[in-house]
């Protein structure tokens, strides 16, 4: 099993700003965190199933892994691509735990109250390096989890800065400029379901401050949000879950809409309906609570990226399921033939 930390202390210094949060939790875990037991098989083997060129399978998409099965049904996931490649999971029960794109769990989850999670990235702290995750807490609060440089498990930070009111959704994305922020959030709120608040993570006076930058107005509630270079695009019903997918310069809008099935489009093209492919021993939800993708995940053997989904394969039986998007994503760019 895991580890628990010895804490020295039982509480953070509050004005101790994000060096002292980091360098205090380093300090108050006594010894080396151990991984989970590996006395259980693999999660799931990899899809073996051989690629076909009939009908049916272009519009379908491989399941290829997944985790084993979860103590709690899946509400949210966060993804983390490049140095800090690994993904968050946030239970019903409000707990959040870290997994490597193995499918393995590599914290002990906390119990936080978290409500949801959004697009995570590798970042310098205060000089430290570590995986942030930005969230909404039970209350509607803005939030990070912290993972690394010493930490044992994701810990909970708040965000200074101004906010309209508790937050309904969140969606995030590292800035198109890394000088100019730290990390990229949008929101919608409870008392405005309509209204997307766009801004920046910064590292301010010691502390990490969000700023809205701008803000817009959808047709509709809101039900799920994107951003694409520093700009965020909103998403009413029927879609419930947004993701983009970055890799190589090219971007992949990832969509849900309850039924199991997922459309993806590459840039301005309209998106296309994929079912989900099962592998061997591979068993998909038929409905997903969570959706989250990456470009670049060092780990796991993902060359196109992956496509991570949560849900519940049948009675008290959750998981999580990585989707191979390489057909959609590694596919030839088509060039416009040269006129006079």
């Amino acid at each position: 099993m895991f580890k628990r930390p010895r804490l020295s202390a039982q509480t953070f210094p509050v004005n101790a700003g994000i060096a002292g949060f980091l360098l205090f939790y380093a300090a108050s875990c006594s010894g080396p965190q151990e991984p989970a037991e590996q006395g259980e098989p693999a999660a799931q083997e990899e899809d073996a199933v051989s690629e076909t060129t009939d009908t049916a399978a272009i519009n379908m998409l491989p399941a290829v892994w997944s985790t084993r099965q979860l103590d709690s049904p899946v509400a949210s996931i966060g993804v983390a691509g490049g140095a800090g490649s690994t993904f968050a999971v946030a239970y019903d029960d409000g707990s959040v735990q870290i997994f490597d794109f193995d499918g393995e769990r590599i914290t002990e989850t906390t119990g936080e109250g978290t409500r949801a999670l959004a697009e995570g990235r590798y970042a310098m702290l205060a000089g430290t390096p570590v995986t942030i995750f930005p969230g909404i807490d039970a209350e509607g609060s803005l939030k990070v989890w912290i993972y690394g440089g010493g930490v044992a498990a994701p810990i909970q930070y708040d965000l200074q800065g101004d906010q309209v009111g508790p937050a309904a959704g969140i969606c995030a994305a590292p800035p198109a400029d890394d000088a100019d922020s730290t990390h990229r959030i949008a929101y919608w709120t409870e008392a405005e379901p309509d209204t997307l608040y766009n801004g920046a993570i910064r590292e301010s006076g010691g502390e990490l401050v969000f700023e809205v930058e701008d803000e817009q107005t959808a047709s509709g509630p809101i039900t799920a949000c994107v951003i694409s270079a520093d700009e965020a695009t909103a998403f009413s019903a029927p879609v419930d879950a947004a993701a983009s997918l970055r890799r190589l310069g090219r971007e992949t809008l990832i969509l849900s809409e309850g039924n199991g099935r997922l459309k993806l489009a590459v840039g301005d093209s309209e998106p296309a309906t994929f079912d989900i492919r099962e592998g061997i021993t591979v068993e998909v939800p038929s409905m997903f609570t969570s959706l989250a993708a990456t470009g670049d995940a060092r780990g796991g053997g993902y060359p196109g990226g992956v496509i991570i989904v949560g849900g519940t394969v049948s009675g008290d039986d959750h998981r999580v399921v990585m989707i191979d998007p390489s057909r959609i994503t590694m596919s030839p760019i088509e060039v416009p033939t040269a006129t006079e």
